[in-house]
């Protein structure tokens, strides 16, 4: 088996949200060594549905189960003085740190980055927040809809006169993991060049709003001008209606216009009206009307080969279940199976991306809580077995 790219390399993970959790995680997919450190009680993230088979335990959370793979799990108790002589202890032993406190909180319990450092100078710590560590909103708190609309994408999502959207899920906190997986790959290579450590601070409003600066939205403040939301009624680019779901379709990609009209077999599309780029700017909301007559009866399965073989930008509004189902991630091996002792065999989305030379691994389940106490304490540390049933009984882990 070969090793991962981050072979060798050891993170504690204090993390308790979808972002560092991720963050981790995908460290831990690719050979790092990662340790998930909980409170007693457990992660917050434990808590969060939905759960296996509707059953509300801190064991079958389904976000803490997918994004806690390959890692090992224990507890500890950083408000006890215990629990810090502990933590140092680990600390000296690895080479990164990931966490997701609102900024000075681990100052205040004696261990910030500073102090950490003084144990372990080429310490990688990877702090990852809603607005960072500074600045004048740093300690205010943050949630997935309010890095959207703070990062500026929910201003351009949406209907013109109608309320600004936002996405379903947690896209905002899977971006702020994964720009914190590369800030932290980034300073791993400084650390093994230099024996430098350093402090990684991962803002996840302003991931969101640098994915904005790749688009017109950030024209203006170089002089271009402002991308809007698309207006009611405009042709194109929206979801519309089959006899099974939706579909998706954009001009571009290569096809003629007479090449989508004959996708949608509506003779109707080549009228000057709508043939001609200009008219049919002005005509969007008729343009829709013949488009979703034409395909209402029609398979979204049937149109969507076709319209590959057309060159026409198309795409399938996928479901669910027909996600778990799709061929192009099944032909990836995208999806994985792995067996939990709570929850038992599981498929879960685990192969993020693919590195020929050392490729994904699915070593083992997200942990149970303090599963991994007695290897970390005892065999780690060198703690008796009784100083563990003494730590459990005072809280400490």
């Amino acid at each position: 088996m070969p090793e991962g790219a981050l072979n060798g390399i050891k993170v504690l993970d204090l993390s308790e949200d979808i972002a560092g959790s991720f963050c981790a995680r995908l460290l831990a997919d690719y050979g790092a060594e990662v340790l998930k450190l909980e409170p007693p009680g457990g992660a917050s993230l434990r808590r969060m549905g939905p759960f296996f088979h509707d059953d509300p335990h801190l064991e079958k959370s389904l976000p803490f189960l997918v994004l806690n793979l390959n890692k090992k799990g224990a507890t500890i108790n950083l408000a006890t003085n215990t629990g810090q002589a502990f933590f140092k202890e680990l600390v000296q032993r690895v080479e990164v740190i990931v966490e997701s406190y609102t900024p000075g909180h681990l100052a205040s319990l004696g261990l910030s980055y500073s102090e950490l450092q003084k144990l372990n100078p080429s310490l990688v710590m990877t702090s990852i927040t809603p607005f960072g560590q500074d600045g004048p909103y740093s300690q205010y708190q943050g949630e997935e809809i309010v890095s959207y609309a703070m990062g500026m994408i929910m201003s351009i999502s949406g209907v013109q006169g109608r309320e600004p959207l936002k996405h379903g899920g947690f896209q905002a906190q899977y971006e702020g993991g994964l720009f914190g997986a590369g800030a932290t790959t980034m300073a791993l290579f400084q650390q093994q060049a230099t024996g430098q450590g350093q402090q990684v601070d991962v803002s996840i409003t302003e991931c969101v709003a640098s994915t904005m600066m790749a688009t017109q939205t950030m024209y203006p403040f170089m002089g271009g001008t402002a991308i809007r939301r698309k207006p009611a009624g405009s042709s194109f680019g929206h979801p519309m209606p089959c006899s099974d779901g939706w579909i998706i379709v954009q001009t571009g990609g290569g096809a003629e216009w007479e090449d989508i009209a004959g996708l949608f077999q509506a003779q109707e599309l080549l009228e000057p009206r709508f043939a001609d780029r200009t008219q049919r700017a002005r005509n969007g909301e008729a343009l829709d009307q013949v488009v979703v007559e034409s395909i209402k009866d029609r398979s979204k399965w049937d149109l969507f080969p076709e319209a590959a073989k057309a060159r026409i930008l198309f795409g399938v509004v996928q479901t669910p279940l027909e996600l778990t189902r799709c061929p192009q991630l099944e032909s990836r091996n995208f999806y994985r199976e792995i067996e939990h002792p709570v929850v038992g065999k599981v498929r879960v989305p685990a192969v993020l991306c693919n590195l020929s030379l050392t490729p994904y691994q699915l070593l083992m389940p997200s942990p149970t809580l303090g599963q991994h106490n007695a290897e970390i304490y005892v065999q780690g540390l060198g703690y008796s077995q009784q100083d563990l049933c003494r730590l459990r009984q005072l809280n400490v882990i």
